[in-house]
């Protein structure tokens, strides 16, 4: 004997309605819910019997002719039956929408980074100008921060950079007043102090200081010479560039010569060399040099400064600094060469 197997399937049990002389139609058409907090009243037609439907399912205690819908609501369609005189219409489907804007985030521009490290941190140059544009949707109260702290005054869409930091920003959706967002994440922003040579005069001699892979004088704007040190050629403004095979270096700073001078013969004594922990310059009794005087590495970064006093030594702690050759310098003493003193360990 043969006996009829049925499968059993899954039913969805949804309202039945019959076609009644009327149609429902949820109001207002386009729903749109702009801030976490907005809500918009949807409504029908007048009736006996309401009862609202949110993705096809009944919602508990929406049985008025109105329902209030917020962002718990969004991205759902809502329907509504209406019973007048015993008979059900439902209505059509009306999607309640939310626009919560694009995110804030950062637009890179201005000067190009000469390397871009670990973490996305850009690395530029001192006098280098970077910029931050913020784009999204977020444009109100705009608020800039750098290592976590509000910059005073930035509140625009744009932000220049020039020193080292970390920069993030927050924004409010201008039709939300309150309604905030972070960049969420801080971009790292690094400016390095460019290697700048010296222009160090002994009589009639200048010479560039340290010294590098390529040098080149110049004379009034002009090309002179490619060497370390060079003559006086006359009365002029003559500056120095130094190439050290590094991403920031500028220009030195100008010397104005009003003519050949007879030789000063001035010059330090150093001692001991090498030096481990106190390094001692030195130099004639007779003279009483003032001004500022500097301890630079081969870099030309100053790692040492002071000021001469009333007497002929300068004593400099060299036990923090790194092994190598540094130079020592007096800038406003005209005359005095800059000379190397050597560090050990």
């Amino acid at each position: 004997m043969r006996t009829a197997l049925c499968a059993l399937l899954p039913v969805l049990a949804l309202p039945a309605f019959a076609q009644c002389p009327f149609d429902p139609v949820i109001a207002p058409t386009n729903i749109l819910l702009y801030c976490a907090d907005e809500e918009v009243e949807l409504s029908t037609m007048a009736g006996d019997v309401h009862q609202w439907y949110r993705d096809g399912i009944a919602l508990d205690g929406a049985t008025a002719a109105t329902y209030t819908a917020s962002q718990v609501d969004a991205g759902s369609q809502f329907t509504v039956a209406v019973t007048v005189d015993g008979c059900t219409e439902l209505s059509a489907t009306r999607l309640v929408d939310s626009w919560m804007g694009l995110w804030p985030y950062l637009q890179h521009g201005g000067d190009e980074p000469y390397e871009i490290g670990d973490g996305g941190v850009s690395y530029y140059c001192v006098g280098d100008t970077a910029n931050f544009t913020l784009g999204g949707s977020y444009t109100a109260n705009v608020v800039w921060y750098k290592d976590g702290e509000p910059i005073p005054g930035e509140t625009g869409m744009v932000l220049e950079v020039t020193t080292t930091g970390a920069y993030t920003a927050t924004a409010e959706l201008a039709q939300c007043p309150g309604q905030g967002a972070s960049v969420g994440v801080e971009v790292g922003m690094v400016f390095t102090a460019p290697t700048q040579p010296v222009i160090a005069p002994s009589g009639n001699t200048l010479c560039a200081f340290p010294t590098g892979a390529e040098t080149q004088w110049y004379l009034d704007g002009e090309a002179l010479s490619t060497e370390a040190c060079i003559e006086l050629a006359g009365p002029g403004v003559y500056t120095v560039f130094v190439d050290y095979h590094l991403p920031c270096q500028i220009l030195s700073a100008p010397f104005v010569a009003t003519g050949v001078r007879e030789a000063a013969g001035s010059s330090f004594t150093v001692g001991p060399v090498p030096a481990s922990e106190v390094v001692r310059i030195g130099w004639s009794a007779g003279h009483a040099l003032e001004g500022a005087w500097q301890l630079v590495d081969l870099t030309g970064r100053t790692v040492r400064t002071g000021r001469f006093a009333a007497v002929n030594a300068v004593d400099i702690d060299v036990r923090a600094l790194a092994p190598g050759k540094y130079w020592f310098s007096a800038l406003e003493a005209n005359g005095w060469a800059p000379v190397p003193v050597a560090v050990v360990r």
